[in-house]
């Protein structure tokens, strides 16, 4: 509360030398804060938040552009001039408060609140309190991709937009934010779902960068069958009067293709199948069984491709038969006289089948590592951001 005050005087530790870049305190949930867009929140949301906790969080927009926040929950118990939990914003460059202080007696006018600064400071601290979800933010840059469409919250759900088709510009960091999603990308997905965290499902949105995504409105179906992809499981679900599909954006000159993704636009053929080694398995009947490299393909019958079991680092090689552009693929077990499956993989890729790339996805340092299959009869797709241009594929 000390630092509030001084705040509002133009503290110098507010300075933008001396604020930190991303997120410092005990009382930090969620955050992801990308180059254009971001989410943050505080710990435990949307559960209660904790007793005598403080957080920082600097945001900076690139030179020239400026900050637009949307608020998608402020939910602090409510105290006299804020005095015992608040949320306040402060531009550092002229050590002033912004906006606020906000609880819930003293809430944001608006959900969306366009600045005209290019630093933020956003600034939350509890006291002793009983009850409060706590806050969830999100914010994008005056120059988003798509910023024709201001940001949507994480929490909107798909049907809260009118007309049959339309485009919104999802924030980074939605995929945990609380909320659940029907269907999938084949079926489409119930109304009632959360927007953005479907379109992170749906694969056509890298959640640690957010963007621009389009949908259109259809009829509704009986049931939405559940699936796991980029890291989000849906839920099964009943009739919605509409369903909503997310499309794919295709690249220049390149069709948008997966290996063996339904939902994509073209599914690939693979030529040829190469492995680091296969199990020859004899069963108690004394019966020869080949898990060979020709039964990775997913639509094959019977049992799958199998590594020896003392293999180690095995490998799948998709060749291709040409460079293409790769946008997702698609795994599953085999359930078929044994309950195999992979739960992570990585990924990389080649143009001449000698010299290869690992993964890492968009800006990353390390190599992706993807989530898999949870058992042996479900299928689990992965998109990449960006898409993969080669002709072999491990």
């Amino acid at each position: 509360l000390r630092q509030v005050g001084k705040l509002r005087q133009g503290p110098p530790w507010l300075s933008p030398a001396s604020a930190p870049h991303l997120s410092a305190g005990d009382g930090c949930g969620h955050t992801l804060l990308a180059p254009h867009s971001g989410t943050l929140s505080s710990k435990n949301y949307p559960g209660t938040y904790p007793n005598h906790t403080a957080c920082r969080w600097h945001l900076r927009a690139p030179p020239g552009t400026s900050l637009l926040l949307a608020f998608g929950d402020v939910d602090l118990e409510p105290s006299e001039h804020c005095a015992h939990s608040s949320l306040l914003l402060a531009d550092p460059q002229a050590g002033t408060a912004h906006a606020g202080p906000y609880c819930r007696n003293a809430s944001p006018t608006a959900p969306l609140l366009v600045t005209n600064s290019s630093t933020m400071t956003i600034l939350f601290n509890s006291t002793s309190h009983r009850s409060g979800r706590g806050l969830l933010l999100s914010y994008a840059t005056s120059q988003h991709p798509g910023r024709g469409e201001h940001p949507t919250g994480c929490r909107e759900p798909l049907a809260h937009r009118g007309g049959r088709s339309y485009g919104v510009y999802c924030p980074a960091g939605c995929k945990d934010i609380d909320g659940d999603i029907w269907g999938n990308p084949s079926q489409g997905y119930r109304d009632t779902s959360v927007l953005c965290k479907a379109a992170v499902h749906a694969g056509v949105m890298a959640d640690e960068l957010g963007g621009q995504v389009t949908l259109s409105r259809e009829k509704g179906i009986t049931l939405y069958e559940s699936a796991f992809a980029n890291g989000l499981h849906s839920k099964r679900g009943s009739l919605s009067e509409k369903r909503l599909i997310f499309h794919k954006a295709e690249g220049p000159g390149l069709p948008a293709c997966c290996l063996s993704l339904p939902a994509c636009g073209d599914t690939l053929e693979v030529a040829t199948f190469n492995t680091s080694s296969w199990w020859h398995e004899v069963d108690p009947l004394g019966q020869d069984r080949a898990w060979v490299a020709e039964r990775a393909a997913l639509g094959t019958a019977g049992h799958s491709w199998a590594a020896e079991s003392s293999s180690e680092a095995p490998w799948l090689e998709l060749d291709l038969g040409t460079r293409r552009n790769i946008t997702g693929i698609i795994t599953k077990g085999s359930s078929e006289h044994r309950d195999y499956y992979v739960t992570s993989y990585r990924v990389s890729s080649s143009r001449d089948g000698k010299n290869w790339r690992p993964y890492r996805g968009t800006g990353g340092q390390e190599d992706k590592i993807f989530e898999g299959n949870t058992d042996s009869h479900g299928e689990v797709s992965n998109a990449f951001f960006p898409p993969i241009v080669a002709r072999y594929i491990r």
